[in-house]
């Protein structure tokens, strides 16, 4: 839809709605607003998301300290801003001038007031800094289409941007393809100690271990034995599904678009002060256990609707778990919280699914994000074809599944 407005207003608001803020009009020539996405390991491990945090300067006043929210020093010159209530991640305070105090927006948390113009973007990525941190890429290798095809791919940077090496060069980073693992590698051959990835926020108050080793010895011997394997596990490398979403939930909750997760039994994921010792093994016993049993350290719950629980931090305001009632024995895990040493994706633990229809993509239809679902889509497939991975196992299952719904179908993928 077409707007005649010359002018629009944003509103940042978070996802149980205690919060809004509205920024100053905004002339529509100014438009797109310039937002810069990081991927250190700092913000992943603050929002929880794989691509780790993007903001474009606030437009607006500064936010005013409430009952409902929450500061937390992420650094000497950096301060988060965040809802106590539902964790939603809302602003940077950045004192990095002295004298000079800027505010900064997640981009998921924002919304214009009023259609645009026909053809103008909101906003445009310029930037992802800090690529050597994530060691392998991290979330980049689909992140290049996040503009329109009108407008410029961002600029890729190792640090800070302008301020460290910058990426060039078309193809993917890192450039030395032996750095990349086969879609076969897992944990099995690796000691029992070398298959635990800590899974810890930013301030450290969430401090877990994904005992991912024991869990892919466990579910070979399963189906060595002719049982069933859960949904969520490849039955050829026995590693996690990893997949990406689009919903406007995830998106408010982390304050990113595009978030991430992969799937675990509880009893796999154990407390880092007690590592012989499971999380409690149902989702009911573990609302139960919030604020009663101390290992849990600072996980808070948030009950974002009906039978859904989401965790998060109560301190930074990480996402950590997403669980529901009626998958009692596992929860979601925010990807960004993992500490693999072989990167941020974790490759060793994660089956990705790459390529096919992003989960929750039509939460962003006729929205100013319309364009990312097919984007993030395209460049999925062609990074799983530049690696030579086959389909993801769950994504041939669903392919197949829509084929026969399709009178003439094939099923072939």
């Amino acid at each position: 839809m077409e707007s005649n407005t010359d002018t629009i207003t944003l509103t940042a608001q978070c996802h149980c709605r205690a919060l809004t803020f509205t920024s100053k009009p905004i002339p529509t020539t100014s438009l797109p607003l310039k937002a810069t996405n990081c991927h250190c390991n700092s913000c992943r491990h603050l929002t929880g998301s794989l691509r780790g945090s993007t903001d474009i300067l606030w437009p607006g006043p500064p936010p005013q300290p409430s009952d409902n929210l929450k500061q937390y020093a992420f650094s000497p010159r950096l301060n988060i801003y965040f809802c106590s209530h539902c964790s939603t991640t809302l602003f940077w305070e950045d004192n990095s001038t002295p004298g000079v105090t800027n505010y900064l927006a997640f981009t998921g948390v924002l919304t214009p007031s009023s259609p645009l113009p026909l053809g103008q973007n909101l906003i445009e990525w310029d930037a992802h800094m800090f690529l050597a941190d994530t060691i392998d890429g991290g979330a980049v290798p689909w992140l290049n289409g996040l503009n329109p095809p009108s407008a410029a791919k961002p600029r890729r940077w190792l640090g800070w941007r302008e301020k460290s090496k910058e990426i060039t060069s078309e193809g993917y980073w890192p450039e030395d393809k032996n750095i990349f693992l086969s879609h076969a590698d897992n944990l099995l051959h690796l000691p029992e100690k070398e298959g635990n990835i800590p899974l810890k926020c930013h301030c450290g108050g969430v401090d877990f271990v994904l005992k991912a080793g024991d869990a892919q010895r466990d579910f070979k011997e399963h189906q060595s034995k002719g049982g069933q394997l859960p949904w969520f596990v490849d039955p050829e490398s026995y590693k996690l599904l990893g997949s990406l979403d689009g919903c406007s939930d995830c998106r408010l909750v982390s304050g990113t678009e595009i978030f991430a997760w992969t799937f675990a039994e509880l009893k796999h994921i154990t407390f880092a002060s007690d590592p012989t010792s499971p999380l409690p093994l149902d989702t009911t016993a573990l609302q139960s256990a919030i604020g009663t049993d101390p290992r849990l350290g600072t996980l808070s719950l948030y009950p974002s609707s009906q039978g859904v629980q989401r965790y998060h931090c109560s301190t930074c305001s990480a996402v950590v778990f997403y669980a529901c009632d009626s998958r009692p024995d596992m929860v979601d895990i925010a990807p960004g919280l993992l500490h693999a040493p072989e990167g941020a994706r974790a490759e060793r633990v994660i089956s990705w699914s790459w390529g096919g229809k992003l989960g929750f993509g039509s939460d962003m239809a006729g929205t100013w994000r319309e364009h990312l679902p097919a984007a993030v889509e395209e460049e999925t497939e062609q990074f799983r074809l530049a690696r030579r991975f086959p389909k993801n196992f769950r994504r041939v299952v669903k392919e197949q599944g829509a084929a026969r719904a399709v009178p003439g179908g094939s099923g072939q993928v």
